[in-house]
Order: structure tokens, then sequence, then C-alpha cells
């Protein structure tokens, strides 16, 4: 039992209030009852003490705090793996690490049994989940090894039991899938929190023999939207491990549509090679374990989806062969974008150009030169003529640059579907005077005259000075200019990249504009407008370059790359009136797949209030109805039954008031074949003593774990202490606050008698 004390305010607060409150008392009452007698005064000096000692202590508001404890009986969780990787024969004498681990708790059951007496263990296989288990039994089939989704999964289970301490017998190697892909280290954090020790105790070895000859296709990297005539850069890692001295051939294999229906694989081939076509490679392995980059290419004749395949041909001897290739689709558009580019010499620009060499899109620059040098600019006429250019980029340029008739020009091409930007900077939009210009009714925001400066002039009132980190807005997260990655990546992927410095002050004109980006402040960023044939957008910033610098070139590259294929209307394949877009191609089995889809007129507008039929085909044939979540624009959907790897194939189906539009829309996505558990099967015991001492533990080696649970009984692993607490208040009660209320009134009554009040 102790005193608590829990103050109303900080102690250094409610100690100079009471001392306050004490010399008020000391210094002023005695004065007022100088004239009585010494027994009356002293009394009623001690009753006004009294009431100030009660108020002190209603300010530090004590309580009488009782500790009980008890002892409760322990339990012990002990978890056994049972993943497939447990199969590996790399265990002494040639056992499988599964075998290992069972011959270590056979080879201990007198010691379970002595530690059973005060102990309760429970026994649990795992894998991707938790399966309790009388004890554990020879098979090791799981799927997949979530260690740090099983640990969360123990902590639930756990919750509310006098725990001791949990024992995890496993390889260690965390090989799973979304979303059982929890960090088994942050999990370890809240076992320490809950002083809940985690033992570890290892299999298997951490490092595959030499003499193992096992070659793999890894991080297969190309771009998911090319165009038909040009060169499509394909990239990838071979892992090669026992290959020592012999040579390898990587090639492509790109799929043939000629004659294949929908919902069927075409025949695989290696495409031709060529100046831009390099379809194959041979190299020799110099170590016993060696990773070698690959740069393959090759240029796709016709507009359509395919396969495309990267293979490293199978050697004599390699046992293990599903791990040579990865597959993936791409969609071949027919020709390219161009699009016109007007800025001064800054560094935005620079990066932005470096769009067309990555993304076969053709961006033709024309530097705008300001100040005394503004007459040497000569901007040709002809850009502005039909079909000359899909999309326009304004950068920091004052609208005097353009006459009259090439911004009317410019209008009217935007109008008619070619796509408009304009970006910020101490001259664009207002500042640049392109208010009352034939741009002022397209740009999605608002400007006003009275902004306009002159060329030599830069009002920093206009502009946001400070770091802007820009993300998707709740809008921006589903459209297509914004995906950075995959549904669930996304946001992670923008909150990587550094912030903007600075940006134009801008607001969008009407409750129409969509605003895709703003900053963490709430700050707009990106506005979007669409309507009839024209898409325009007015970005805020001008220093993605800062992407570029910091090394974030995809995620530079990628964003305006779809700027500018959202711009030129050419983000979805094709102009057919149905259409179906799946991103990314390649899922891992379980994952959930996020579907897009529409119907649109001859003039590319959406066709609202259609009907659609969508259907997923599984690599074993069997049909999948979805139900579709319909918008005004098209709608979306989900498809979870991935458990199969192979191809599954998508078709859509739109009609409206009971007329068919057009053909159906096809598209596929992969599951991949590759074998989690088993493609490096080797151990990792740095992630199981990082676990285990984290939480308190410590790892334990196999020969060593029958020592480890003697000295637990020895030591008392047996009960688990408990203690309660609990508190008597005494400040806020009705005695504390009578004794208050009688000193009160007892001072009162004096006094008035006395004739002091």
């Amino acid at each position: 039992m102790s005193i608590t004390f829990s103050p109303i305010w900080p102690w250094p607060l409610v100690i100079l209030a009471i001392i306050s409150l004490l010399a008020v008392v000391g210094m002023s009452y005695p004065r007022r009852v100088a004239h009585l007698p010494p027994f009356s005064r002293r009394f009623l000096i001690g009753l006004r003490f009294a009431a100030a000692v009660v108020l002190a202590l209603a300010m530090l508001r004590p309580a009488i705090q009782i500790e009980d404890s008890e002892k409760n009986a322990s339990i012990v969780f002990v978890l056994a793996d049972f993943s497939r990787s447990m199969t590996t024969q790399d265990g002494p004498q040639g056992i499988s690490r599964r075998e290992a681990l069972l011959r270590t708790i056979a080879d201990n059951s007198e010691v379970f049994a002595e530690f059973e007496d005060n102990v309760e263990i429970l026994f649990y296989d795992f894998a991707r989940e938790l399966t309790a288990v009388s004890e554990p039994g020879e098979a090791a089939e799981g799927e997949q090894t979530a260690i740090g989704a099983v640990l969360n999964e123990l902590l639930r289970e756990a919750r509310g039991k006098p725990v001791a301490g949990v024992i995890v017998l496993s390889d260690g190697a965390q090989r799973a899938h979304e979303p059982d892909d929890a960090d088994p280290r942050s999990v370890a954090r809240l076992f320490a929190e809950r002083r809940i020790p985690i033992y570890t105790v290892g299999y298997g070895s951490t490092g595959l023999s030499d003499s193992t000859l096992d070659l793999s296709v890894e991080d297969l990297l190309v771009d998911p939207l090319v165009f038909a005539n040009k060169s499509v850069p394909i990239n990838a890692k071979v892992r090669a491990l026992g290959a020592a001295g012999r040579d390898l051939t990587v090639r492509l294999l790109v799929e043939d549509r000629s004659g294949v229906g929908r919902g069927k694989q075409g025949e695989l081939s290696v495409p031709k090679a060529g100046p831009n076509a390099r379809p194959s490679m041979q190299f020799d392995v110099k170590e016993p374990q060696e990773v070698i980059p690959v740069e393959l290419s090759f240029v796709p004749d016709f507009p359509g989806e395919y396969k495309v395949v990267l293979e490293v041909v199978a050697l004599d001897g390699e046992l293990k062969q599903n791990n040579n290739r990865l597959e993936t689709i791409i969609t071949v558009q027919k020709g390219g974008i161009k699009v016109k580019y007007f800025d001064t010499i800054r560094p935005e620009q620079k990066p932005i150009r470096h769009v067309q060499t990555s993304d076969k899109i053709q961006l033709d620059f024309q530097l705008i030169q300001r100040g005394r040098f503004a007459h040497l600019n000569e901007i040709d006429a002809d850009s502005f003529k039909p079909g000359a250019y899909d999309a326009y980029i304004i950068g920091d340029v004052p609208a005097a640059i353009f006459t009259l008739e090439q911004l009317e020009m410019l209008a009217a091409r935007a109008e008619q579907g070619a796509g408009l930007l304009m970006t910020g900077g101490f001259h664009s939009f207002g500042a640049g005077g392109y208010a009352r210009t034939p741009l002022e009714n397209l740009l999605p925001v608002a400007m006003d005259v009275s902004e306009k400066r002159p060329d030599d002039e830069v009002d920093e009132s206009l502009q946001h000075m400070g770091k802007l980190k820009m993300l998707p807005t709740r809008v921006g997260l589903g459209r297509f200019v914004m995906r950075l990655d995959s549904a669930d990546k996304n946001m992670q992927r923008w909150r990587a990249l550094p912030p903007l410095n600075g940006a134009t002050k801008l607001r969008k004109k009407n409750n129409f504009i969509e605003i895709l980006a703003e900053s963490e402040e709430g700050i707009p960023l990106l506005f979007a407008s669409e309507g009839g044939k024209f898409r325009v957008a007015a970005f805020a910033g001008d220093t993605t370059y800062l992407w570029f610098q910091h090394r974030k070139y995809d995620e530079h590259q990628k964003f305006w790359r779809q700027m500018i294929l959202w711009l030129s209307h050419k983000e979805m394949d094709g102009d057919a009136p149905v259409w179906v877009h799946v991103d990314p191609r390649n899922y891992a089995p379980r994952r959930n797949v996020e579907l897009t889809f529409g119907a649109r007129n001859e003039e590319g507008e959406p066709i609202p209030d259609a009907d659609f039929d969508i259907e997923v085909r599984s690599p074993d044939g069997e049909l999948h109805k979805l139900t579709p979540q319909l918008s005004q624009t098209g709608g979306s959907t989900s498809f979870s039954e991935t458990l199969t790897p192979g191809d599954y194939w998508i078709r859509v189906a739109a009609e409206k008031d009971g007329t068919r539009l057009g053909d159906d829309a096809w598209t596929r996505f992969i599951v991949d074949s590759r074998d989690l558990e088993m493609d490096n099967p080797t151990a990792d015991f740095d992630l199981l003593e990082e676990i285990a001492h984290t939480t308190g533990g410590y790892p334990v080696a196999p020969e060593e774990f029958g020592r480890f649970l003697e000295d637990k009984v020895e030591n008392g692993l047996t009960d688990v202490d408990l203690t309660r607490f609990s508190r008597v208040r005494l400040w806020d009660n009705w005695p504390f606050l009578l004794i208050f209320v009688s000193i009160m009134t007892l001072e009162w009554y004096l006094r008035k008698r006395k004739g002091l009040v």
C-alpha cells in the first residue's frame, strides 16, 4: 500500500499555488482577527489554515494505491514451422528440416513432461496461419511462411492469458504474399511491449551448396504500354547457382496471335533480330553464385495485347526449372504521340524532355527566350494546325510570347481533342497574362487580369514558397495519371518522393474541376478537366526535377508519361466502344485484382447508364461472374479467386437499352507460377536472432534445446506474477467534501458570533 498523487497541474505550478494560498492566509487573516482574545484568534486562524490545507490536498488529488500480487500458472506457446521449405534435406545426415525439428522435440520429451507439471504447453503448426495440434506431425505442406502474420495472430490468441514465453522452431525465412507479409521485426516489438519473450530454434542451411545447379529469372521489367514499330527494352536479372564455367542462353519469347481467338494463348517464339532488336544473348558464368543483369529488346509489328516471356534456357542436370522464366502482358498501341512543349531555360524542362527517350513519345521542345532576347522567339504557326500534335505543354511562358491568332488556334486544337497542360512558374497562368485570352475558358483554374506581372518582375505573393509533398487526393488515387504502383502501394510510392520546392497558387474554376493531387497541408497542386473531346490540366508545381535529382527516375518518367498519355486520350487500349483495363498485369497467388471498364461513343465520350456483363475465365476453364460498381464514366470491380497460376482472361460486354455496344472487350492478367517457398529455400537465422533479441529472448541451437528447457524449469519459468493495482481516491468523495464544508461552516459561525460577518 502506498500514497500516490495526481496533481491537477504540473508539479511546479501546483506547489507555487499552494505556497501562494498559504501565504495569503498567513499574511492577511491574522490582522482581521487581531482584536479577539488569544484562544478565539488562534482557533479561527487554525480553521482558515485547515481549509487552505484541504484545498491544497484537492489540488494534489491524493490516493491510496493497493497492490495485490498472485501467482498464475503460465502458458508457453511452441510454434513449429510446417511450410514446404522445411522439406529441404539439409539437416544432420541429410534429413529434412522438419524431421530435424521433430527429432528435437522427441529427444526432449522427458524434459517437456517435467516442464508440463507446472506450465501449460500449447503446440501449433504454422505456415501462412496458426494451426493448433496436440503434437507436431511429419507433414510440411504450407505454401507460405508468414512469420509476421503468424506472430500477429498469436498475439490475439494470447490476449488476456498469462504467457511466459514463445518458442519458435523454424528455418526463419519469411516467404509470404500480401496481405500476409507483415514484418516480423515490427510484430516482435509488440511482444516486447507485453514482456513476452520469444526463443527461436533455427534449422537448415543459410546458403545452398555450390554444387547445386539452379538458374532463375528475377526482376522482369518491361513497360506495359508500348507502340508498334518501336523498340521495346526488357530488363531482368538472371541468378546462376552452381553454373560456373558454363554458357547460358537468355532469350525472349513473344506471343504470335495470328489466327488465335480471344481467350486462348498464341504460340510463343523468338522474335526477329535487327538493328533495334536483340531478342537473345549468351554469356559465361564465372562465379559459383552470380547475378547477371540482362537487357534484351524486340520490335512489335502490330497493335494488340501480347504475352512476353524472358527465359534462361535450362542446363543439363538442372532439376528445378519452373523458375527459369518470367512472363507478363504488354499492350502495343498503334503509332506514337507527338507533343509540343514550350518552356524557358530552367531545371524543370530537361527531365521532362527525357520522356521521349524512354516512352516512345516524340516531344518537340521549343526554347522560349525572355527579357531582351524575347524578339528572337519564332513560333511556327504550323505547330497549331489540325493533327500537328496530340498534346501541348506550356511551361513558365507568358501569353505575350504567342500571337492572338496562335492562342486562338491552340484553343481550337484543344477543343478538337488535343490535350493542353500548363505548369507552374512565375510567368504562367494569371501572372503570365492568360486571363482574358482564348485559353482562359479552357484552363481549369481561375485567373484575374490583376495578377499579370511584367516579364522582368517576380511576385512571390502568387506563389507557395515552402516545401510541398505532392500526394494523390482521394479522387486522384483512382485516376490513370496518378498511378505509380498497384492500388495498395500507390500512396506509399508517392510518399517516398521528395517534396516540391514551392508551387503557384491556383484555385479551381468551378465544382466540375477535379483536383488529382494536393500537398499534405491540403494545398491543391494538380487540376484536371475534360468534356466533349478536350482534356486540359493545370499543374501548380515546376520542380519535379527534384525527383530526378533524388534518383526517382522511374516515378518522374511514369508520372509525365501518364500525363501525356491521358492528355492525348491514349491511356486506354485502342478506340473500341467497350474497353477493360487491368494494372498491373502480374499478380502473386491469392492477390486481389482490380478491374476498370467502360463504354464510349464514336466521339470517345463515356456512355452513361450502360449495362455491363463481366466474367473472368481462370486457367482451369472455370468462369467467374463479377458484379460491377458503376459510375458515370464506366465502372470497376475486383476479382480474388487467383489461387491457380496461369492466364486469366477477362471479357466485358456492354449494352444500352437492349442494344449491344460493339464487340466484347477482352484482356488478361497472369498469376505467377513461381514457387515462393522453394525457389530459394535458404534459412534466415539472422531474422530469428533479431526476433528473439527484440523480445528479450535469445536464439537456441537445436542441440542445446534440452539444456534450455532444463534451465527454464530450474529458474522458475513455471508461473507468471500478476500484480493488480487498485486505488482509493481521497479527494473526490463525500467525507472529503463534508470535512471542507464543516470547516468553512464552523469558521463562518464563529466569525458571525464575534461580529466579523
